[in-house]
């Protein structure tokens, strides 16, 4: 199951960093992903949701982003960082329906920047994702 939703975090920050860098509009772009990525219908609804809850509360997602990275304005962090911050941080705030382990949260999204981000991503989300919990823990 590990494995799927590693896949399905995959699936929903390629849609989050298109949505990003585009103007295209979610279904399609979700439909298609889902569509290219051929998951198991509890890891696609897994990845719907949590697109659709990133991208419906970026706003939201975006501040938290700023207030744990206040040196880092969002409009100039990498599209990737941005999207997996957003999917990481929709999951540890506001997934209420199968929450995962902060750690398993943090380690995921780690693991994400390591593989499509920069040379600094992984340590970059890791720094934030570990402000907002000790923040929220706070």
């Amino acid at each position: 199951m590990a494995n799927v939703r590693h896949r399905a975090r995959i699936a929903a920050m390629q849609v989050l960093f298109e949505l990003d860098i585009t103007d295209h509009p979610l279904e399609p772009v979700l439909q298609r992903r889902l569509d290219d990525e051929s998951l198991p219908a509890d890891a696609a609804e897994f990845a719907q949701r949590i697109a659709r809850g990133a991208w419906d509360r970026q706003s939201f997602l975006d501040n938290v982003i700023e207030q744990a990275a206040p040196n880092w304005p969002i409009y100039q962090m990498p599209a990737i960082e941005k999207a997996i911050l957003r999917l990481a941080i929709w999951e540890l705030l506001l997934n209420d329906q199968d929450p995962a382990p902060a750690k398993a949260v943090i380690n995921e999204a780690v693991e994400l920047a390591k593989h499509f981000g920069g040379d600094n991503s992984s340590r970059f989300v890791n720094g934030v994702l570990g402000t907002v919990v000790s923040q929220r823990q706070g």
